[in-house]
């Protein structure tokens, strides 16, 4: 695996993170995610935060990642909606199949303009 213990920059504002590192199915990882991003007025780490109010709690089935939190980091393999993950600040995760990790702070599609900000991923390969 290729990238492996170099920190990654994730940014906020972008929908797909290309993060250079290709998964291997079957084989074990471990990530680990520091530092804050903002949405709007609200930073959060990449674990991200619970509705603070009714409005945010309506819109929470158009989230990417309906039922993870607001701002959580999210991975995928090859932009497969199907393959959507949590993350977080720190996950083991083995891979389903093999391919390319995109990551994205967990937020509406439309909604993009108003984040701000980036969170530091390192990707293991534990097997």
């Amino acid at each position: 695996m290729q990238n492996t213990n170099i920190p990654i920059t994730i940014d906020s504002k972008l929908i797909w993170n290309d993060t250079g590192i290709n998964l291997v199915a079957g084989q074990e990882y471990h990530f680990q995610a520091t530092g804050q991003w903002t949405d709007w007025t609200i930073t959060s780490n990449a674990d991200g935060y619970e509705s603070p109010n009714f409005f945010l709690k309506l819109c929470e089935g158009l989230r990417r990642m309906p039922n993870s939190p607001w701002f959580s980091l999210i991975g995928s393999i090859d932009k497969d909606q199907d393959s959507l993950f949590l993350i977080g600040t720190n996950k083991q995760f083995t891979a389903p199949k093999t391919g390319r990790l995109y990551c994205f702070a967990n937020d509406v599609i439309i909604a993009y303009a108003n984040n701000r900000d980036s969170i530091q991923l390192t990707v293991t390969s534990l097997t």
